[in-house]
């Protein structure tokens, strides 16, 4: 006999309410559903398990001896879910990022999108993929927010799932002769520095920064011309901006998304599977 589990808890439920719509409210199920099931259950079971009443339902002696080997296993489980779920609720997440992928999720009110009221929240700035791949294979994180890694090997058990997709673009301010501002990563200054190449740029004064949020302020301001991704500052450009600056096509595509531990899974289907 292979009877769901939701069935025994509807049961239940019903038994100890003796009444189908509180049951049908304590569970927030329609009462026709409620009914529908308890249907189902007693068909599966081949034996009558309630019998009704004007202002409620009566058990059966077989609903009796059901709920005498049932009631406590089902009221225990119920409220251990009750307790998980408050642990679950209240629980402090915590994320690893790229903190200008955060900063676009913030400005565009994204964050809120993905964990709605949450409050507890811990952010980690980190770029470091071997500190990464010792957090999450050791559960000190929830996930991270990070790039699609293309040239890291991470431990088996961990997944990159895509969230977005981004456009890098070449921003110029009409003289070539001006220093290259490019972000101290080699993956992102090989893609820069080739296509300077293919334009017939001289690379020989490039300007390396560590936090790719100060790249904008210098090529807008005329300092330096550089590599932006195009979604990042589509809201911070003015119509005079456009005015000074060359914009390039899409030059490379940019996966982001977030890095997580399989172990983890329920909590990520829960804020990213909706």
């Amino acid at each position: 006999m292979n009877i769901n589990f939701e069935y025994y808890k509807v049961f239940y439920v019903i038994a100890k309410n003796k009444n189908i719509t509180k049951a049908a409210n304590e569970l927030n199920i329609s009462q026709p559903a409620i009914s529908r099931m308890l249907k189902t259950m007693e068909a599966q079971l081949n034996t009558k398990l309630f019998i009704r009443k004007t202002k409620g339902v009566i058990l059966t002696n077989e609903g009796k001896e059901l709920y005498r080997l049932i009631g406590d296993y089902i009221d225990n489980i119920m409220k251990a879910e009750i307790s998980f779920s408050k642990i679950i609720k209240n629980k402090t997440i915590k994320i690893a990022c790229n903190k200008t992928y955060i900063n676009y999720l913030i400005e565009n009110k994204k964050l809120d999108n993905i964990f709605g009221t949450h409050s507890n929240i811990n952010l980690i700035d980190t770029n470091n993929f071997d500190l990464l791949d010792n957090q999450l294979s050791n559960n000190l994180i929830d996930f991270a927010f990070i790039s699609e890694p293309n040239n890291y090997q991470f431990s088996d058990e961990l997944v990159f799932k895509q969230l977005e997709e981004f456009h890098l673009v070449y921003f110029s301010n009409k003289d070539n002769n001006k220093p290259i501002v490019l972000l101290n990563n080699s993956k992102f200054s090989d893609i820069c520095k080739k296509y300077l190449q293919s334009i017939d740029v001289n690379i020989e004064n490039i300007i390396l920064v560590d936090d790719y949020d100060v790249i904008y302020p210098l090529i807008s301001n005329g300092y330096a011309n550089g590599f932006l991704i195009k979604e990042h500052i589509n809201s911070n450009l003015s119509k005079s901006d456009t005015s000074k600056l060359n914009i390039s096509d899409n030059i490379s595509t940019i996966k982001m998304g977030i890095l997580y531990n399989l172990n983890n899974e329920f909590k990520i289907k829960k804020y990213f599977n909706k």
